[in-house]
């Protein structure tokens, strides 16, 4: 029997990575074995654990990507991988579309797998391969955070004036959450 595949997704501070933790966890209580898997280059709080942005967090696996060439580790084949029941993913926007192939591995092996990261960028685009990933997923779950300007619901995460260049990859804490309509007063938007 195939696995399902949840999506945990949008801006930051918006509690996707909790989600997370707290989905691995629960497996965990119920016998399960649970393995989290997270990019080497996602070293904000700690080098060998999700983090939540409050401090929750949980032991991981570095998946190997080298963001020259965009060629990532074949993370399926990993002794841990293989041996688990749910497979929990965070920061999936900074993965090529590569992971596809290995998502649908996991699941056909009847694995559940959850995966957690932004759907848009701070230019107010869809990000990486989230969109990819809301399409295939049988549950997407889209989370919300305050928008510091206004405190109405965030739709994106603005970068900061630390942020002064136009990559929309900057693995950093330098954003702050908005709405629609304060994004667009603060003019980050294009």
């Amino acid at each position: 029997m195939a696995g399902e595949l949840t999506v945990f997704c949008g801006g930051m501070y918006a509690e996707k990575s909790t989600a997370l933790i707290r989905e691995g966890k629960r497996h965990i209580l119920a016998g399960r074995n649970v393995v989290f898997l997270k990019l080497e280059i996602d070293n904000r709080y700690d080098e060998d654990s999700v983090v939540t942005h409050d401090g929750i967090e949980h032991k991981a696996i570095n998946v190997v990507f080298d963001t020259f060439t965009g060629w990532v580790h074949d993370f399926v084949k990993l002794e841990e991988v293989e041996n688990s029941d749910v497979v929990c993913i965070d920061e999936v926007q900074f993965f090529p579309y590569r992971i596809t192939r290995f998502i649908d591995e996991l699941l056909y092996q009847g694995k559940q797998v959850y995966v957690a990261g932004l759907d848009m960028d701070r230019f107010g685009k869809p990000f990486g391969i989230i969109p990819e990933l809301m399409a295939r997923a049988e549950h997407v779950k889209k989370f919300h955070a305050v928008c510091h300007f206004c405190g109405n619901d965030a739709w994106v995460s603005l970068g900061t004036d630390k942020l002064n260049n136009n990559n929309q990859i900057n693995v950093s804490n330098d954003y702050v959450p908005a709405c629609r309509s304060c994004a667009e007063k603060v003019g980050e938007i294009k």
